[in-house]
Formats: structure tokens, C-alpha cells, sequence
């Protein structure tokens, strides 16, 4: 919208805007990168001092900070020192809010080179990884410091949601949880924390056991929380009460998703329950205040991955595939639900 008074943007600008905006996620994984938010943790600072900091070029620098001002990230004073802003805050990488291992991820030369790739993916149908011949998840298993980096990501976006699923469910009928595909294990610690009586276990491939340990320790979960490493394709997963899985399952097609489901509903006794936690897509676009947001993720996902996001139809479908039934959706405060899955 334009203030009152002012001429409307004309519509060639406004689209120019968008065509150029790849300029902000760039500018900010460059100063998550540079570990600008950190330099200025102790309080504002000159722009020459944080070049000293970061160990780069003075000028740049302040270009750089320009920009970040100009994204509200940072705020500039009288004297010409610049501060960060709350925003900004979320930069640093010692805060309970951090967001920076996913600036980080999302900012990366591979994530950056893959989506220059979207029309390819989008002629084809197929991921980066399958145009390419190379597989999705080896990648980063080679690569310590790429795993690490995704895992803590995932832990960056997960504990802002673990809360919510915490409160939208009720876990106290379980006695054991299983977060299959959970990373190092952010999902857990709230609902733990909410429900004394109930022990957890992550499960995911070995590469995530340190993490998931330090996690569960971090959060003072370790004495009911333990690590189990496996496979979901190939391994069978530990006797639970319940299966949690977030944000797997939009990683995959949907052959492979039914796939990890069987292997869910095998380890499942008569009376355990399945419970997906994914963000559903609207049947009509246009029709929910998340479009931008799922709209990105859903492309991410056919770039990077060659998964999906998926309407509760499609969810429904999926699950009835894989041999169960679903018994009920439950929204949360935050942009995901819970699905909940039975045996029939």
C-alpha cells in the first residue's frame, strides 16, 4: 500500500522490485557469514571497527551495513555507529532465537546454484539432485560441517514450533515417543517437559548422535530422552506408544513418504498413533495468509529435494496408503498441524 497522498508505484516497478530482491538473502547470508551480528553484540560499533572484527574489507563493510539498515536489521546513530536492531538479534549465533545456521543454509553457493536451476526442475518435474545424479542426503553426510549446519538449522526453526505442537496435542496417555527423522531432536524437550511420565527417542541416521545428545542435555531432557541411529527406509524403528515425524515427510515423493509411513505403522502396536506434523496447503491458492511462505517451501522442495507440500487430501491419501487411517487434524498456533494416523 502507498501513504496517503503519494502516487501509486507504477506496476513495472513493482515487479522490478521483486525481480531484484534476490539481493536480500544474499546480504543476509553474507553477514551471517561474516559474523556481523556477533561484532556487534557488545554494542554499537563503527563501521571500521566491525570490518577489523570480521576481517574484511572497511568500505565493503560499510556497504554492507547500509544495506542492513535499509532491511531494518540494523539501526544507524547521530554519531555513525551501527546497532543492531531485534531483528538483527536473531543473527547472532548465541541466542535462543538465532536463526543463523539457516541463513547460513539458505544462503549457501549449492542452495543458491540449485534454485538457478528452477525452470530446469520445473520442465522436468525433477529435483536438482536427479538432474544432476546425485543423491539428496549424501551430500551432507560426507560433509561434517554441512551436516552439522542443516541439523542445527533444523533445531533453529523446530523449537519455535515444538512449543506449539506441545500445547495443541495431548501426550499424556503415551508413555514412549519416537521422533522419527528428528535431526538432533528439538521436537522433544517441550513436550517432555509437559508430560514427566513420558520418555523420548530420536531417531535418525548415527551422523546425528552427538548433536542429539548435547541437545538433550542443553535442554535438561537427558535422563528421559535417548538416541537410536537407523535408517527409516531400511531399519525398524524402536516400540513406542507414538510416532512423531516433522517436517519429513514434504521431504519426499510420495512413493517414498508411503514408504517411511509402512515403516511407522510396522513398529505401531494396535493402539499407538502417528502423528505428522507439516504445514497443509490450501486447495484454492490465494486462500491463506501462509501462501508466500508455503509457495517458497513448496518450490524448495521440488528444487532442493524433490518432496512436497501437500493438501489434507493428498495427506489422507498418503496415509490410507500406507495401511492406516486418519483420525483427526489438529492446527497449532504456529503454521503447522498435526495429523493424527491409527491403525484401522
Amino acid at each position: 500500500m502507498t501513504g496517503q497522498g503519494q502516487p501509486p508505484i507504477p506496476l513495472p516497478f513493482q515487479l522490478s522490485r521483486m525481480i531484484t530482491s534476490y539481493w536480500v538473502p544474499q546480504s543476509i547470508h553474507a553477514a551471517a557469514e561474516l559474523g556481523i551480528a556477533d561484532a556487534l553484540a557488545g554494542g554499537p560499533k563503527r563501521s571500521d571497527e566491525i570490518a577489523r572484527a570480521v576481517d574484511a574489507n572497511p568500505d565493503a563493510v560499510h556497504r554492507l551495513l547500509r544495506a542492513l539498515v535499509a532491511l531494518e536489521l540494523c539501526a544507524v546513530g547521530d554519531d555513525g555507529a551501527f546497532a543492531l536492531t531485534p531483528l538483527g538479534a536473531c543473527l547472532r549465533s548465541d541466542t535462543s532465537d538465532s536463526v543463523r545456521a539457516w541463513a547460513l543454509l539458505l544462503g549457501s553457493e549449492q542452495h543458491w546454484r540449485s534454485w538457478g536451476r528452477l525452470v530446469d526442475c520445473i520442465r522436468t518435474g525433477r529435483s536438482v539432485p536427479e538432474l544432476e545424479g546425485r543423491d539428496t542426503w549424501v551430500e551432507p553426510s560426507n560433509d561434517p560441517g554441512a551436516s552439522t549446519n542443516f541439523n542445527q538449522s533444523m533445531v533453529q526453526l523446530t523449537r519455535h514450533i515444538a512449543g506449539a505442537v506441545a500445547v495443541s496435542y495431548d501426550f499424556s496417555a503415551f508413555r514412549t515417543i519416537v521422533d522419527v527423522g528428528g535431526g538432533f531432536g528439538a521436537l522433544l524437550p517441550p513436550i517432555l517437559k509437559a508430560n514427566p511420565e513420558l520418555r523420548g527417542i530420536v531417531f535418525d541416521l548415527p551422523r546425528c548422535r552427538d548433536g542429539a545428545r548435547a541437545l538433550a542435555e542443553k535442554t535438561g531432557v537427558a535422563g528421559r530422552c535417548e538416541f537410536v541411529g537407523g535408517d527409516f527406509f531400511t531399519d525398524s524403528l524402536p516400540k513406542a506408544d507414538a510416532y512423531i515425524i516433522k517436517s519429513v515427510i514434504h521431504d519426499w515423493d510420495d512413493e517414498r513418504s508411503v514408504a517411511i509411513l509402512r515403516t511407522i505403522r510396522a513398529a505401531m502396536g494396535p493402539e499407538a498413533r502417528l502423528l505428522v506434523v507439516e504445514p497443509i496447503l490450501p486447495e484454492r491458492p490465494g486462500s491463506s495468509p501462509f501462501d508466500a511462505m508455503l509457495a517458497h517451501t513448496d518450490l524448495n522442495m521440488l528444487v532442493v529435494t524433490g518432496g512436497r507440500e501437500r493438501t489434507e487430501a493428498d495427506f489422507r491419501r498418503l496415509i490410507e496408503r500406507a495401511g492406516l487411517r486418519t483420525a483427526r487434524i489438529l492446527p497449532t498456533p504456529a503454521t503447522m498441524s498435526i495429523i493424527e494416523g491409527r491403525k484401522p
